[in-house]
């Protein structure tokens, strides 16, 4: 015959439920942690798409050097992301070394900003300083 103390009535149940609050506390965190591991990557692709448009703008500008644009220049990208670019010459045209006193060459400062995809907020720039030339100057004698 058994014989069962009165105390020991429930324990199983109180066991049971212990066991199903820490289940219940590590799906909480994985859910978690896969949450905040979608929200990076989201993140990540926002600002590589970002850097990728301002970085099309200043080689767009570059591109159309010895051209400059004081008003911006816009293009939207297949991602709807968007870039702004500007250009500038910096300053007079200037001898390096190698070439004749009949050569120069020009500085120019490129300046693109890129814009995130419209549900993102997101904003990056990119500046370069491009050096064009030998443009020939003078009468070449």
């Amino acid at each position: 015959m058994k014989t069962t103390a009165c105390n020991e009535k429930g324990t199983a149940l109180v066991i049971t439920l212990m066991l199903l609050l820490i289940l219940t506390a590590i799906g909480i965190y994985a859910i978690s942690i896969s949450t905040t591991e979608m929200n990076i990557a989201v993140q990540s692709k926002v600002g590589t798409a970002t850097l990728n448009s301002a970085d099309s703008g200043a080689n767009v500008g570059i591109d159309w050097i010895p051209n400059v644009f004081t008003a911006p220049f816009t293009a939207t990208l297949a991602d709807q992301s968007n870039y702004s670019v500007t250009s500038r010459a910096t300053g007079a045209m200037t001898i390096r070394p190698g070439f004749g006193a009949n050569f120069r060459f020009a500085d120019f400062e490129v300046t693109s900003q890129g814009q995130s995809p419209p549900q993102f907020a997101a904003q990056r720039g990119v500046q370069t300083v491009v050096n064009y030339g030998p443009v020939p100057v003078g009468t070449m004698y």
